[in-house]
């Protein structure tokens, strides 16, 4: 039996090594003769974008092969930049977009918002569409964002879900408790709620007043944004949502939809309106623009955070150009590259972060505070969430921007573990603990936190709060009793985190891009470059650290030998061919098993 499963696993790997055998012959021989240049632009362009694709913060990665992009996702910064070279380019003639389930965050939304009221300011028609907008699929949002374009299309049968904005939060302590598992949770201070959910039975009300908040200033912004849009008076437009969700033809009677129609209805309205133009999606017309940068410019380096804020980088991250979060070491690093390049007049760091390891964001902020104090404008731009450890990051920058939904503050630190005495007691497991030292066992899962153990803890939360509190206070000029309302665990909104002196300016990665350029006094005319640092990977070069990393140098030192062109074909049929090379390309480490993901420092340890 064993023997026959040991010929089938080496006739399974066998099979891998000659499928990429083979592909890389056919890439070789073939695929330079099947894929060209990306084509000309056309002279009349009607763009297109379909809004549910999810938006990724972070560098746009370089296609596999021309005409690749427009996938399942795309980097914000395309579709920003996308809108804003297209509205001054005579070819174009108009925007279509179709929305129906948008998986966008708020502020990302407001981004893609102002975006679109830009366009249409330079006098081009803008058109969305949806077949519905439902509650059930976050049809309040869809609705926002459509709101922004000229007119707005429903199939007759739909619904426009415009129902308002909720939250809700699980609160499990009682259930974990008929497990035998209690959390044992320490935060500083009562508006610090990130682990309250495991450790408390109900929300506590410092934390019901600071979310509460929240969801208000969400809907304001909601509710103003539709009201100016579609000039609804705000009486009338609440009424509309306190009955939503709304038929299509209510939605038209109340001046919410322009026309109900089915989806060919529309395309045929628009070639009335539009003509018969090409219809390109923005990546499209990005990678097929013919105005190339100028290679001496100056430069204003863009260097994306996103995600949880974890220790470490370079060979400590996953292979083949994937990303795990916000490593401290790699954002530190891409700064520093940034400030010792000539060309480099101000950096802009996009972050987007709800936080993480303490020490990793402490190196990080040491970075950016050492860029300012070099003379490097760093002008930090927030995206949907900006907080705790990504805000300790953030408010080292000479400017802070953020969206007005963009979540932000939460200056505190909570720390905290399962105890699971009572569901070993259950399970009628027993523990024999040998420990030398008085708080050997302090995370240990089988006991809660002694004396001694809750004293060194309290000591450790009590620095990194006074530490985050008086950063927070010397970079943003808060003291006093300005500070505490700024502190103690609060989120705000980044429209509320303005008013409260945590961010300077309401604007998206645009406007940041625009402030990096004037505290850089860069003359209005003079070209300048935005590029990403890091620069994103080469195909080319991903497939060379792909075959290193895997043990494969020879057959690295082979690729390197081949001409250019063949090496861009294999490059581009490797990306082809990814389901079958993610068999063969498990990022570095196997994921880790619930007990150490428990006992992993950053987990333990996450002022978030």
């Amino acid at each position: 039996m064993f023997r026959f499963l040991g010929k089938m696993i080496l006739w399974l790997l066998a099979m891998v090594g000659a499928s990429v055998v083979v592909g890389t012959v056919v890439a070789v021989l073939i695929l330079p003769r099947m894929i060209g240049e990306p084509l000309a632009l056309p002279d009349d362009i009607v763009l297109t974008v379909d809004l549910d694709q999810a938006i990724a913060e972070g560098p746009e990665e370089p296609a596999w092969f021309p005409g690749a992009g427009g996938g399942d996702e795309i980097a914000l910064r395309t579709l920003l930049d996308g809108l804003e070279r297209a509205a001054t380019d005579d070819r174009v003639k108009g925007l279509v977009a179709r929305v129906r389930t948008p998986s966008m965050g708020l502020a990302q939304a407001q981004e893609v918002r102002d975006a679109v009221h830009a366009f249409r300011a330079n006098g081009k028609p803008t058109y969305v569409y949806a077949d519905t907008m439902p509650a059930a699929g976050r049809g309040t949002l869809a609705y926002y964002l459509a709101s922004a374009f000229g007119e707005i299309w429903m199939q007759p049968s739909g619904e426009v879900g415009l129902v308002g904005v909720a939250m809700e939060l699980p609160f499990a302590a009682a259930a974990l408790e008929d497990w035998g598992i209690a959390f044992d949770v320490s935060a500083r201070h009562e508006y610090k709620g990130v682990l309250a959910g495991l450790s408390e039975e109900e929300i506590p009300p410092p934390v019901r007043e600071n979310m509460s908040r929240l969801v208000a200033s969400w809907f304001d912004q909601i509710q103003a944004g539709i009201s100016a849009a579609r000039d609804i008076p705000l009486e009338d437009l609440s009424r509309m949502i306190d009955r939503a969700p709304l038929l299509v033809d209510e939605a038209v009677a109340g001046g919410l939809v322009d026309r109900a129609a089915y989806a060919d209805e529309f395309r045929d309205g628009l070639s009335a309106t539009l003509g018969d133009h090409s219809r390109l999606s923005l990546s499209e017309y990005l990678e097929r623009r013919d105005d190339e940068e100028p290679p001496e410019a100056r430069r204003i380096a863009l260097i994306h955070g996103v995600g949880m804020v974890l220790p470490g980088g370079g060979s400590d991250t996953p292979e083949f150009g994937v990303t795990d979060g916000l490593r401290a070491r790699d954002l530190a690093d891409a700064v520093r590259a940034a400030v010792k390049d000539e060309r480099v007049a101000a950096i802009v760091l996009r972050l987007d972060s709800p936080g993480g390891d303490y020490v990793a964001a402490d190196t990080a902020r040491r970075a950016v505070a050492q860029a300012r104090d070099s003379g490097t404008p760093v002008i930090v731009s927030m995206g949907n969430t900006v907080a705790s450890g990504g805000y300790f990051i953030a408010l080292e920058g000479d400017h802070v921007l953020a969206s007005p939904g963009t979540i932000t503050g939460s200056i505190g630190v909570a720390a905290g573990k399962p105890v699971a005495r009572d569901l070993w007691a259950e399970l009628r497991v027993n523990w024999a603990r040998l420990a030398e030292g008085r708080n050997a066992a302090m995370w240990s899962l089988n006991s809660p936190f002694s004396l001694s153990a809750r004293q060194a803890l309290d000591r450790r939360l009590d620095a990194v709060y006074a530490d985050f509190a008086a950063r927070v206070g010397a970079a943003r000029g808060l003291e006093g009793a300005r500070l505490d309302r700024a502190a103690r665990g609060r989120v705000f909104t980044g429209a509320d985190a303005v008013d409260m002196g945590l961010v300077d300016q309401i604007g998206g990665l645009g406007d940041a891009l625009r402030v990096a350029r004037d505290a850089a006094a860069l003359p209005a005319d003079e070209p300048v470059v935005v590029a990403p640092y890091p620069a994103p990977l080469d195909p080319l070069d991903r497939l060379k650290r792909l075959l290193e990393a895997r043990g494969v140098p020879g057959l690295a030192t082979a690729v390197s030998g081949m001409t250019e062109s063949d090496l861009r074909a294999l490059a581009r049929l490797l990306g082809v061919m990814r389901p079958l090379l993610s068999l063969i390309n498990d990022p570095a480490g196997s994921p880790p098993t619930g007990m150490s993901l428990l006992y992993d420092e950053a987990w333990r340890f996450n002022p978030r």
